[in-house]
């Protein structure tokens, strides 16, 4: 049977419609579906390759293409082709609840020269990842990389690309190396075409449009900020380990929490201490925004596994304490620790860590040097076999360097500073003079010392946070030192992809260190512009504010690309594993502690400012 489409009938109304009667013809009726106008307008015999793809939990999705000289037999010829796949049966079609089906066609294709590819530059010749796909001719056989595929493969670069193209190749095989797998694959004597397609997926009895494989379009809302906000800290709650840790990294193509940057070690369930101290405080935040009594107790139990790495050690006579993991032990570890244990102990008045807290304060200043350097590490296995680093030389100094440590430890000593009900009195004054000697360090000579490791796009958000929060509480920051924060903000918005200057819609908000990068949507750097926001708010520098604000809305909008919605998350073996995360990438699917844990803490500071901001 065959129905019109009525002439007044709305464009998603019609595409729901194409995707209700492609279900029940891919089920085996006789239904021939009516395709939606923009695919019709869009449609050339010449090189509209069409594919229908199967998404269902558990399953490896399922995919059939055609080119026909009509979209109607392209159509008809690939459900024909779904059908008969062995694997057809494992996919419950008739059911909106269980199985999705996605429809991408080819929509432009022209040459692409694959030895000139990249994504690092504007030219005829640059791979955007699910914006545009390839097309492979060789030895009269054709081979289709859809847009697409850059989500459903997570493919982000050109190197991942060509990568994984090697294995439809036979490449693969012949060598482990990447490199050689990428310059075999850039030699092969075939006819390669970019494409670039349309596609809609089906969610229930909706149908969703596709660009760069995510829902769109993608609204920024007080709304939107506040369910996603939410989401995610209970995401991080409800992915907790029995002992306390947090699911660290998460593919959810592969269904595995196997690291990727730590595949071949003796335990490839990698973690790292950091990360697991920034789960705590976004659950807190979490807690402060909402209330909810579950987030406060699962941030006491990540609290609790914290305390286990403490090792102890004597300053001047006194107990100190510091995290020891993966046998180092970090000035960041035990800053964002300390940082922790305070919005703990503000938010919960439970004084349960108050002995932890001091020791950690005694360790960080103990890390100070007199010229205010403070050292990024106190045990390294690379350094003095793993002994106590006291007396470190600049060339250790160097191979120690940090960015995010020093600024983590300040905003940890600021907290104790702020929130400790008691303070032993020697402490008080040692803890502000050596947080003035290394701010001036920081500031001052930071700089010039290391003028070579400092990179176009400022990373340094815990020091933009550590200041703010001491311009609040003491008289130890200077016009120098805000300065500093408002000069980082000004670089990070210079750096940004803005409405007029973004070549894709979905770069908007996001960094880049040189300007042609694949964008960076960055929670953490969001982080370090909100902390200037909220610096120049409590100094009455009104304009200032607003123009940090408006960037801000920006880059939120941009993250909420990354936000894994039940609508987005079709590719993932299991779906309801990453739901309320967000991922690394637009196109790459891992879901990391920290890449969920630097967006809602960014969300939570936000929120409140949409409440009272248009949008």
């Amino acid at each position: 049977m065959s129905r019109m489409a009525s002439g007044n009938e709305q464009p998603m109304d019609a595409e729901k419609r194409f995707l209700t009667e492609l279900r029940l013809m891919v089920s085996g009726e006789t239904v021939r579906p009516v395709p939606p106008e923009k695919f019709l307008r869009a449609f050339d015999p010449a090189f509209s390759q069409t594919y229908i793809t199967l998404f269902q939990k558990g399953q490896k999705s399922l995919r059939w293409g055609a080119k026909r000289t009509t979209l109607q037999e392209s159509l008809s010829r690939a459900v024909e082709g779904l059908r008969r796949c062995s694997r057809f049966g494992d996919f419950d079609v008739a059911d909106v609840s269980a199985c999705r089906i996605m429809v991408e066609m080819v929509t432009e294709s022209y040459a692409c020269d694959l030895q000139k590819m990249t994504n690092t530059r504007f030219s005829r010749d640059r791979f955007e990842p699910g914006v545009m796909g390839l097309r492979c001719e060789r030895d009269g056989k054709l081979y289709y990389f859809m847009p697409t595929d850059a989500v459903t493969h997570s493919i982000m670069s050109v190197t991942q690309l060509l990568n994984h193209l090697s294995k439809r190749f036979g490449i693969a095989s012949q060598t482990p190396k990447v490199s050689e797998r990428v310059a075999m694959m850039r030699a092969l004597n075939a006819r390669w075409s970019f494409l670039k397609s349309i596609a809609v997926i089906s969610f229930l009895e909706e149908s969703l449009a596709l660009y760069r494989g995510i829902p769109v379009p993608v609204t920024l809302s007080v709304q939107n900020i506040g369910t996603s906000l939410r989401n995610s800290v209970t995401w991080l709650a409800d992915n907790m380990k029995s002992d306390g840790r947090f699911l660290y990294y998460y593919d959810p193509l592969k269904d595995s929490e196997v690291d990727f940057q730590h595949p071949k070690m003796t335990n490839p369930t990698y973690y790292n201490i950091l990360r697991h101290c920034g789960g705590t405080i976004t659950l807190l935040m979490g807690y402060e925004r909402f209330g909810d009594a579950h987030l406060l107790a699962a941030a006491r139990r990540s609290l609790d596994y914290f305390v286990t790495t403490l090792k102890t050690h004597s300053v001047e006579g006194k107990y100190a304490c510091f995290p020891f993991y993966n046998r180092k032990s970090k000035l960041g570890g035990a800053g964002i620790g300390l940082v922790a244990v305070m919005h703990y102990m503000r938010l919960a008045g439970d004084g349960r860590y108050g002995k932890y807290a001091e020791g950690l304060v005694r360790h960080i200043l103990s890390r100070i040097e007199p010229d205010g350097e403070m050292i990024g590490y106190y045990l390294h296995p690379g350094f003095r076999n793993g002994a106590p680093l006291t007396g470190v030389t600049d060339e250790e100094k160097r191979g120690l360097f940090s960015f995010y440590y020093p600024g983590e430890a300040l905003l940890g000593l600021a907290l104790y500073y702020r929130y400790a009900e008691t303070m032993p009195g020697e402490m008080r004054e040692t803890l502000l003079q050596k947080s003035r000697q290394a701010l001036d360090f920081l500031i001052h000579i930071r700089p010039v010392k290391y003028r070579e490791l400092f990179e176009p796009l400022p990373a340094d958000s815990w020091l933009m946070q550590a200041i703010e929060v001491w311009d609040a509480i003491a008289p130890i920051v200077t016009d120098a030192h805000r300065d500093f924060v408002y000069g980082d903000a000004q670089k990070m918005m210079q750096h940004m992809y803005v409405p007029k200057n973004a070549p894709f819609p979905d770069y908007v908000g996001g960094f880049f260190y040189h300007y042609g990068d694949h964008v960076y949507h960055d929670g953490s750097r969001c982080e370090g512009l909100m902390a200037a926001h909220y610096l120049a708010k409590q100094r009455g520098e009104k304009d200032k504010a607003s123009k940090i604000l408006n960037h801000l809305l920006l880059s939120a909008k941009g993250l909420l690309h990354l936000y894994n919605s039940p609508e987005s998350a079709y590719a993932h073996r299991f779906a309801e594993r990453t739901v309320g995360s967000f991922r690394f990438k637009l196109t790459r699917q891992w879901v990391r502690v920290d890449s969920v844990q630097h967006t809602a803490c960014f969300f939570a500071r936000l929120q409140p400012l949409l409440q009272r901001e248009p949008t």
